[in-house]
This record gives C-alpha cells, sequence and structure tokens, in this order.
C-alpha cells in the first residue's frame, strides 16, 4: 500500500511538472509568435513610411519638371516609380505573411487599404503625366497639377498613407495588447501552477511524512519496549501493508524472544531449584557427616572404655591368680568365671560388629524357616523377665492374631531381644513395657512400647544410626552400651525385607513399630 502511494506521489509530480512545461513551451511558442507578429507589423509600418517617404520624393521631381519646367531625371524618377513599387510589394508580402498569422477578416481593411494607396499613387503618377503632356502655357495644365496636388496629394494620398500607418499602428498595439495579457496570462498561470505544485508537494509530502512516520514511530516503540525487556509488548498493526508484513515479522521476533526468556527463567528457577536442593542435601549431608564423624568419634571413644574395662579386669584377675600361689580352687573358680564373662560381652561386642559390618556389605546370611511370632515373643519375654524385675518392670505380650512367617529365627529373637530390652532399660522404675502384635494384609506388625523418659525430638531421627546413643533422661544420664543395638536390629528388620520406625514423646514413653512380611522372597 505504501508503494502505491510513492507511486502515486511521483505520477502527480510527474504530471505537475508536465503540466509546468506544457504551460512553459506553450508560453513561449505563443510569446515567439507574437514577437514575429510585432516585427512583421513593425516592418510594415517602416515600409508605410518608406513608401510614403519615396513617393513623396518621386511627386516633388515630377511637380518641378511641371511647375518649373525643368527637365527631369528620368533615371531617378523610373528609380523612384521602382522603389514605390518595390515597396507595395514588400507591404503586400508583409500583409499576406500578416493576414496568415492574424486571419483575414482581421486583415481584410489592411488589404483594402494598400490597394486603395497603390491606385491613388498610380493616379497621381498619371495625373501628372497627363499635366506634362498639356504643356506649361496650357490653362488646363496648371488645373491638373492643382488638382493632383491639393487633391490627390496633400487629400487622398496623405490621408490613405496615414490611414495605413494609423492601421499599423493600430495593429501593433493590438499585438501589444495581446502580448501583455498573454504575459499576464502566462505570469497568473505560472504562478497558479507553482502555487498548486507546492501545495500540493507539501501536503504530499507531509501525507508520506505521516504515512511512514505512524507506523515507523510504532515500530521504534516496539524495538525500545523490546529492549527494556517487556517482551509482552507488541507492535500494533492497521497501517500499510509493507509495514503490517514488518510489525508481523517484528511481533513473530518477540513471540520467540519470549519463548527463550519463558524457557531461560524456567531453566534459571530449574537451576536455582537444583542448587538449592543440592545445597540442601550437602548440608543435610554435611551435618550427617559432623554426626557421623562425632559418632565415630564417640564410638572409638566407647569402644576403647568398652574393650579396656573387660580387659583390664581380665588382665588384673589373671595377674592376682598368677601372683599368689597359695590360693584354693574356688578363688581360681572364682577369676576363671569373670575371665569368662568378660570375654562373653567382648564376643558380643565382637559379634555385634562384624553382623552391622556384614549387613552394610550385604552379606549377611539368614537361614529361613517358618517361624511362630507369638512363641517366639513369650520366650524372649520369659528370658528378658529377670531383668524387668530387677528394675521393677512389668513385661507384657499381647498376641491379638496368631501370625507366622518365613524368617531366620535366631536374628528374629536377637531382634526383640534388643527391642525388649532396650524399652526395659529405659522404663522408669515401677512401669510397664507392652508388645503387642497385629495381623496387616500381607504383613505382621510388632509394636513395644515403654512408659519411660522417652527419645529428644533431636535424637529420634538418628536412633538407628550405628554407635548413636541419646543424650540420657531427664536426669541427664547417658545411656549405658554402646549404641548398636538399634542399628543392629534395623539391619535384621531390613533383611527381612520389612521396616522399622520410632515413635516417642518426651516424658510419656517410646513405640518402636516394626513391620515384617508373612512371605519373603528369596
Amino acid at each position: 500500500m505504501y508503494r502505491r502511494k510513492l507511486i502515486g506521489f511521483a505520477i502527480a509530480s510527474m504530471l505537475t511538472l508536465l503540466s509546468v512545461a506544457i504551460a512553459v513551451v506553450w508560453s513561449s511558442r505563443v510569446t515567439a509568435n507574437h514577437i514575429k507578429q510585432i516585427s512583421v507589423s513593425n516592418a510594415l509600418l517602416a515600409e508605410h513610411l518608406q513608401l510614403s517617404s519615396t513617393s513623396y520624393r518621386l511627386f516633388k521631381q515630377l511637380t518641378d519638371e511641371i511647375l518649373l519646367d525643368e527637365q527631369a531625371n528620368q533615371s531617378k524618377v523610373r528609380e523612384k516609380r521602382t522603389q514605390v513599387a518595390e515597396s507595395i510589394g514588400r507591404i503586400s508580402v508583409l500583409q499576406a505573411q500578416q493576414r496568415q498569422a492574424l486571419g483575414s477578416s482581421y486583415m481584410q481593411q489592411t488589404v483594402r487599404g494598400i490597394e486603395r494607396l497603390e491606385t491613388i499613387v498610380d493616379e497621381i503618377i498619371e495625373g501628372f503625366e497627363a499635366a506634362a503632356s498639356s504643356g506649361t502655357d496650357d490653362p488646363k495644365s496648371d488645373a491638373k497639377v492643382r488638382l493632383v496636388l491639393e487633391e490627390r496629394i496633400d487629400i487622398a494620398f496623405r490621408e490613405a498613407v496615414n490611414a495605413a500607418v494609423d492601421r499599423q499602428r493600430s495593429v501593433v498595439s493590438a499585438l501589444s495588447d495581446r502580448i501583455e495579457s498573454i504575459h499576464q496570462l502566462i505570469f497568473w498561470g505560472s504562478a497558479v501552477l507553482a502555487l498548486i505544485a507546492a501545495t500540493l508537494t507539501l501536503f504530499g509530502v507531509l501525507w508520506l511524512m505521516r504515512s511512514m512516520m505512524v507506523p515507523v514511530d510504532a515500530l521504534k516503540r516496539a524495538a525500545r519496549s523490546v529492549a527494556d525487556g517487556d517482551f509482552n509488548y507488541r507492535a500494533p498493526h492497521g497501517f500499510d501493508a509493507e509495514f503490517d508484513e514488518i510489525a508481523t515479522g517484528f511481533n513473530l521476533i518477540a513471540d520467540r524472544l519470549t519463548e527463550l526468556n519463558t524457557a531461560r527463567e524456567q531453566t534459571r528457577q530449574a537451576l536455582e531449584h537444583q542448587v538449592n536442593r543440592r545445597t540442601a542435601e550437602l548440608t543435610e549431608a554435611n551435618a550427617a557427616l559432623k554426626k557421623s564423624d562425632e559418632v565415630r568419634r564417640s564410638f572409638l571413644a566407647d569402644v576403647s572404655h568398652e574393650l579396656r574395662t573387660p580387659l583390664t579386669v581380665i588382665r588384673g584377675e589373671a595377674q592376682v591368680a598368677l601372683r599368689r600361689t597359695d590360693r584354693d580352687a574356688n578363688e581360681y573358680l572364682d577369676a576363671l568365671a569373670c575371665v569368662l564373662e568378660q570375654s562373653v560381652s567382648l564376643s558380643h561386642l565382637v559379634d555385634d560388629l562384624l553382623f552391622v559390618a556384614r549387613a552394610d556389605s550385604s552379606s549377611l546370611r539368614l537361614d529361613r524357616q517358618a517361624v511362630d511370632i507369638g512363641p517366639l515373643l513369650h520366650e524372649v519375654a520369659r528370658d528378658l523377665r529377670a531383668l524387668g524385675d530387677e528394675q521393677h518392670i512389668v513385661l507384657e505380650v499381647r498376641e491379638t492374631d496368631p501370625m507366622s512367617l518365613v524368617g531366620d529365627p535366631k536374628r528374629l529373637r536377637q531382634l526383640f531381644l534388643i527391642l525388649m530390652e532396650n524399652a526395659i532399660r529405659y522404663s522408669s522404675s515401677g512401669g510397664s513395657v507392652t508388645v503387642v502384635t497385629t495381623l496387616l494384609p500381607e504383613q505382621a506388625e510388632i509394636c513395644v512400647e515403654d512408659r519411660g523418659y522417652g527419645i529428644d525430638a533431636r535424637d529420634l531421627p538418628f536412633v538407628f544410626e550405628r554407635f548413636y546413643r541419646g543424650s540420657g533422661d531427664k536426669e541427664g544420664s547417658r545411656p549405658a552400651g554402646m549404641g548398636l543395638g538399634l542399628s543392629v536390629a534395623r539391619a535384621i528388620v531390613e533383611a527381612h525385607g520389612g521396616g522399622i520406625k520410632a515413635e516417642s514423646e518426651v516424658g510419656k514413653g517410646t513405640t518402636i513399630r516394626v513391620t515384617l512380611p508373612l512371605r519373603i522372597s528369596e
């Protein structure tokens, strides 16, 4: 569309220039034609004056010949007559040119005037010739000369010449007036054309500038908005087809930039989320490493202490037994019993450490067979009843549903022994420990509940970690043992494909909840 406007403006400008060129050519030709006509009229006027002068000199010679009886120079008379004839001939030719330029109707009086003037000249010459042929003594000759001089020359010839000159002057004046009017017409026409051309050019330029600047400004605003980061801004339409195509292309670019910016923002958010998640994981891992390092150090200290005590006792008993030679057999038996007890304690500690290490390396082997959970729990409770009576703790097993599963009875016994013994040790004196079994769909749930002090919320996430021991009860006493019991329990449960978790509330007690599948896949 804008291309059409440019083409239309160019065509209008060319037409205007063509009109001005035509007007200039027309005015030039009209002016040249009128100048030519004025030249012809001036030449006619000059010829009439020349004819008048030549005729008068001719008439004077003829008059002198008659009145003064002087012998005229016939050669000069013939020359003057020839000049008069040539002048009349040139006047006729010029009048023919003027008549062709101005028209026959306009030059009709001029043609008749030159014919009459030619007739008068002929009559005057004939009158002089007639008077000359009569002789100077003839009274009629004087009358003829007087008639020629007064009527033919003074009146008729003079009037004819003056009339011809006046007619040529009127023609020159008319042509001058026409040239003046044409000049005025050309001047005002040129002024009007120039004004029209200037007006059309001005309005055309303003129109084209507005047609171009409005969409260009809109595209500039769109480009500035996108450059400032506003990718939702779109260039408006409704202009010429060329600018609408540019706006469409710009909007496509803006859409692509919006998509890229959205993708970049999503990528940034995803990376930020990943970084935050990784940072949190690293923080947790670092905390776990710190905790593990603390546990390791505590474990090394506890292992050193736990190993030192029985080894010190064993070494002391052996040294005492070997130092005295007068001891009886009972004293040696007591020393050997003490050494055996400490050796068994060390053996249990080593067994637990080996068990946890095998569980970590996935090399733990189970002797799987059918196990009745109820009888196994009652058996473990019977073995621990003495410990419960010692601390005035009531140990009760509630078997709600009889159940059996496939597992390693030795490891399961170890599992329940650890859980019940921990519950008794961490229960308040005069309290109770309850073991409840529940049959779930394809699972057996065993809950060991105590009414002790409970586990602090800060320690609860780490109770199943190896070598971890909590902060103690409300009196601040540190728990006994190596911190391997619940870690071993978790390893046994996971080896059987089950799950274990602790629920505790400070001041109300702790519940260890174990779920075991009824069928363990090989």
